[in-house]
């Protein structure tokens, strides 16, 4: 009722409008399109959603017509998607069933100019091509994370760690954690400086010492709580820690050492 009393005040037609049928939002997107001077034949339809409404607003101003994608049920944000990539033939991926996360990102890997078939797979969610996507922007070695075992958050530890031009096969493993893998590519960088133990580092050190074992051997707040676990284990088992007393062996490594020298006690 707001909405066509102002567009009364404002001396507008509200014919096209003027049904209980539309929400507040569908009027305002009528609106809109008629102070543009756009044709409503392609925007009034109660069953749009105003998303839709306003892409197809947005796309009569562009002259481009995206009214077959209207009809076969596109949502308003893969018709943004759509009217964005105006000048890209899109319709293949939107039709193979790519969500519009990955259509998003199909469209920016063609803008940029990528090899987008090293992201295609329908697999992949849209967090994973953009690591993939931003990779080959950069040009970097990508064979070290397009894998679908990767979660998007590791994938961006690992490119970023190429980024900065470090030894990424250290921690390019789907095993490991995007935290973890985080930490370890701050102690390849230098950047893990810390100078304190954090909590659970604390609560590792506390452990060792009242299970009686060195914990001096192990704390030191560049290893993380995982690795100190495993050295702490270790020292409590009776095994060679030295074996694996290594800052940039992640914590699963170092599991893996461990349980190798138990059995061979």
């Amino acid at each position: 009722m707001k909405s066509i009393r102002l567009a009364l005040e404002d001396g507008m037609d509200i014919s096209a409008f003027c049904n209980p049928e539309y929400d507040y939002m569908q009027m305002e997107e009528i609106k809109a399109a008629i102070k543009e001077n756009i044709e409503l034949e392609h925007i009034c339809n109660p069953s749009y959603d105003y998303t839709v409404m306003r892409e197809i607003r947005l796309s009569e101003k562009m002259n481009y017509d995206i009214t077959r994608f209207v009809k076969q049920g596109c949502s308003g944000d893969m018709l943004r998607q759509i009217r964005k990539a105006r000048q890209i033939d899109i319709a293949f991926f939107v039709n193979e069933g790519y969500d519009v996360y990955q259509v998003n990102e199909i469209r920016l890997g063609i803008e940029h100019c990528v090899d987008i078939n090293k992201y295609l797979l329908h697999e992949y969610n849209g967090d994973q091509m953009k690591q993939i996507r931003l990779g080959l922007e950069e040009k970097l070695d990508i064979s070290f994370y397009d894998m679908i075992g990767f979660s998007s958050g590791q994938m961006e530890q690992i490119r970023l760690g190429l980024e900065e031009g470090l030894d990424v096969s250290v921690y390019a493993d789907p095993f490991i954690d995007a935290l973890e893998m985080e930490d370890i590519r701050h102690k390849l960088d230098g950047k893990d400086n810390g100078t304190s133990l954090n909590e659970l580092q604390s609560q590792e050190v506390l452990l060792g010492l009242s299970s009686g074992v060195d914990v001096n051997i192990y704390a030191d707040p560049a290893y993380d709580f995982k690795q100190m676990e495993q050295i702490r284990l270790g020292l409590e088992h009776g095994v060679d820690v030295m074996q694996y007393l290594n800052i940039t062996m992640t914590s699963k490594k170092m599991q893996e050492k461990r349980l190798e020298l138990e059995k061979a006690l």
